[in-house]
């Protein structure tokens, strides 16, 4: 903003608002009204605070770059989330995530009613149609799930926080009153990822202990280890069903930690998404699944970048 610049350059060259306006040959309350916005400075007027400032008209003028480096978003999205702040940041990756990360796994909520669920608790019931409890119930629980990931984002990743992950997905639900299924704990019966074998049951406690010791030797975390380290964790398939969706937070939670550009695959992507966890797991390829993970980083820098940019 050009008023902000006026502001900013005056108090390097320590001089007060008088002394501009004199320079400028206009009332200080003129220059008071540049440096709130109120008025812009005529073309001479311009030309003089260049001259004052040892900068050029263009200097003045130019936008500012947006340097998205600088912003600590683990510190906003917690910001926004203690003021309750409506219609930002972190309002559009609790309704956007929610509704990306359940749809991928078979939700029929609309976004639309996703979002009114977030705003309102209450849901939109479409003309002729039967909606899933357990959908409401999952949505409304990854609303909680974010938020506690939120609250514990800069701690080292465990197996007890994964199963809490877990637990907060799927409490309440249907498969919760299922005494098999075990909420927060690792499956009982074996499965399957797509039609991939996972891990057996008898040696998900061994291999998750692995992969988190393995994760938390690492010397520095960039994008890479973390989607190495889903791919590693869905092919594991620890919990009888959410294991996407847990996979898919502690991504979002470990970039966070990284200081790492955050992302949320979005359903449109997910045959990309689940064609590059194939490849990755094969040991075909593991382009497809990275370049799948920083498309969806870039959606939601684009995301950044609207709400935060002044």
């Amino acid at each position: 903003m050009l008023g902000e610049k006026i502001k900013l350059y005056r108090e390097s060259k320590k001089m007060t608002q008088v002394e501009i306006a004199e320079a400028l040959g206009v009332k200080p309350a003129t220059v008071s009204k540049y440096e709130s916005g109120a008025l812009e400075p005529n073309i001479e007027s311009l030309k003089k605070l260049s001259e004052i400032f040892d900068i050029s008209i263009d200097d003045l003028l130019k936008e500012d770059h947006f340097d998205i480096s600088k912003i600590n978003i683990l510190e906003v999205l917690r910001e926004q989330k203690n003021m309750k702040l409506k219609g930002n940041l972190y309002h559009n990756t609790q309704v956007t995530f929610a509704y990306n990360t359940n749809h991928i796994e078979g939700s029929k909520l609309t976004e639309a009613q996703t979002r009114y669920i977030y705003e309102t608790n209450t849901l939109i019931a479409e003309k002729d149609s039967i909606t899933d409890i357990d959908d409401v119930l999952e949505t409304a629980n990854h609303f909680k799930l974010v938020d506690y990931m939120l609250d514990i984002a800069d701690k080292k990743l465990t197996e007890n926080m994964i199963k809490e992950f877990h637990k907060v997905l799927k409490e309440g639900t249907s498969d919760s009153r299922k005494e098999w299924f075990n909420v927060g704990k690792y499956k009982k019966l074996p499965n399957e990822a797509g039609n991939m074998k996972t891990t057996e049951p008898k040696n998900v406690e061994r291999d998750m202990s692995k992969l988190i010791e393995w994760y938390n030797s690492l010397g520095k975390v960039t994008i890479k280890e973390i989607i190495e380290f889903h791919s590693k964790f869905e092919k594991i398939h620890p919990f009888q069903d959410g294991n996407g969706r847990v996979g898919r937070i502690i991504m979002f939670k470990e970039c966070l930690k990284n200081n790492i550009i955050p992302f949320i695959i979005l359903d449109k992507d997910k045959l990309f998404y689940y064609r590059g966890l194939n490849q990755y797991q094969s040991n075909k390829e593991k382009g497809y699944l990275i370049d799948t993970c920083l498309n969806a980083q870039d959606q939601y820098i684009n995301s950044i970048e609207y709400f935060l940019k002044a």
